[in-house]
């Protein structure tokens, strides 16, 4: 009964549009008030402790260095040296756009980050190469997918929150299937700028007369070579935020605060691309947009909890089970049940609340934590694109100044190729756990 109270009102509320922090506490105490003897008192009690913990200290910090990052002139150096590795190919700039999000991702870890920084960027550059408006925006809000699973990753650190999982392996455990997603959705832009005609290398002005092979790659190496030289610092940050988690020199929490400080000081003192005016508006926002974080965290945490007292994630392992104790076909229902969550919920509140509930039934399957914690994390990053919730697909639109609705002929194929590359990462376990 209380189980039906708690998700009847989640519905409700979100349907009527309540905020999603707001809806999900509310339902919890309506639930808690109406259907068990729980001391309503817990509510406080544990949204405090959901937020009071060194781990998710991370979160905020790694927000505020993609922050700093996307306007200090990090991100525009980053654009340019994924530009000097592969601007030889048809839809040369879309890919471009997707690389420079790889890259991006790996130093801020947030998807809306990422798809606001580049795409600030790359949108209006690809309109000036002929792109229609709303691919153009639809490149940069799958692009922006990669940043939660490329490490280091905010999806990540919460999910090892949540469920008491080593962060670095699961950052480890997020290379291989980042660039597996980035390098499927260069080859998906590749083939859509071909068939449509648009930014085709053959009609590019850079190409003005054939020149022997060894002169084009030498060219080539010298255009990589200085835009790796220009962008040397950029491109430092994450050797030195993962090569200082991984030698054991700083944990996940402490390397987010060196990436701040890393960032502003080569935004400020090397690139001087930020002012002191600049970096007062980036902690700004970024308060706000933690508040609202730290909200969503401290509610999501009492909803995690109210269940657990109500013994759902039993259930849901009984049920699983019951269906099917092959746990390949767990694991395509546990996708679907996923892809469907990230189409209503943002993923902080997803992960907080399904990693403790669904746990159980992966681990009694004998399926690894790291492997289920990035399929989780490339499920709800693909939620960043699917409306009507589509975090990445709101801010796509707004930068692109289009309506949302003129991207979803685009977004069909491009879930599709995520999609495949999601179910190569479920059940093919290797790319996740070879390193860890």
């Amino acid at each position: 009964m209380a189980v039906a109270v708690l998700f009847i009102a989640l519905f409700i509320l979100l349907v009527i549009g309540v905020p999603v922090g707001f809806a999900i506490g509310g339902a919890t105490m309506l639930s808690m008030l109406l259907c068990s003897d729980l001391n309503m008192v817990v509510n406080a009690q544990y949204c405090y402790s959901g937020i009071f913990s060194f781990t998710v200290m991370a979160i905020p910090f790694f927000m505020l260095a993609g922050t700093i990052m996307s306007t200090g002139g990090i991100a525009k150096r980053i654009v340019n040296f994924a530009s000097a590795l592969i601007d030889f190919v048809n839809g040369a700039i879309g890919c471009v756009t997707i690389i420079a999000c790889c890259f991006f991702g790996a130093l801020c870890g947030s998807g809306m980050a990422t798809a606001s920084a580049i795409g600030s960027m790359m949108i209006p550059e690809m309109k000036k190469k002929g792109y229609d408006p709303a691919y153009a925006a639809t490149i940069v809000c799958f692009g922006g997918i990669v940043g939660p699973i490329i490490p280091p990753s905010l999806s990540f650190v919460l999910y090892g929150a949540s469920t008491n999982t080593s962060i670095p392996k699961l950052f480890l455990a997020g290379v291989l299937p980042g660039i597996l997603i980035g390098v499927i959705f260069v080859c998906a832009n590749i083939i859509m700028c071909t068939m449509s005609g648009t930014d085709l290398r053959k009609n590019s002005q850079t190409v003005v007369e054939k020149v022997p092979m060894s002169v084009s790659m030498m060219n080539r190496l010298k255009n990589i070579a200085k835009a790796t030289a220009d962008g040397f610092w950029a491109l430092l940050a994450p050797v030195i935020i993962l090569g200082g988690i991984y030698s054991g020199i700083f944990t996940p929490t402490e390397a987010a605060c060196v990436s701040v400080i890393y960032s502003i000081i080569i935004s400020l003192f090397v690139y001087k691309d930020m002012d002191l005016k600049g970096l007062y508006d980036t902690f700004l926002s970024t308060s706000v947009l933690n508040g609202a974080t730290s909200f969503l965290l401290g509610t999501s945490t009492v909803f995690s909890t109210f269940m657990t007292f109500e013994k759902v994630p039993q259930m849901i392992t009984q049920f699983l089970t019951g269906v099917s104790d092959n746990p390949y076909v767990v694991l395509m229902f546990i996708n679907v049940f996923l892809l469907i969550v990230g189409c209503f919920l943002d993923t902080v509140p997803a992960i907080i609340v399904m990693a403790p509930m669904l746990l159980p039934t992966v681990e009694a399957m004998g399926i690894n934590p790291i492997h289920f914690g990035v399929i989780m994390a490339v499920n709800l990053a693909l939620g960043l694109c699917s409306p009507p919730y589509g975090c990445n697909l709101f801010v796509g639109a707004a930068v692109a100044k289009i309506k949302m609705e003129s991207m979803f002929k685009y977004i069909i194929p491009y879930f599709a190729v995520g999609i495949l590359a999601l179910l190569i990462i479920t059940y093919v376990p290797w790319l996740s756990l070879v390193f860890v």
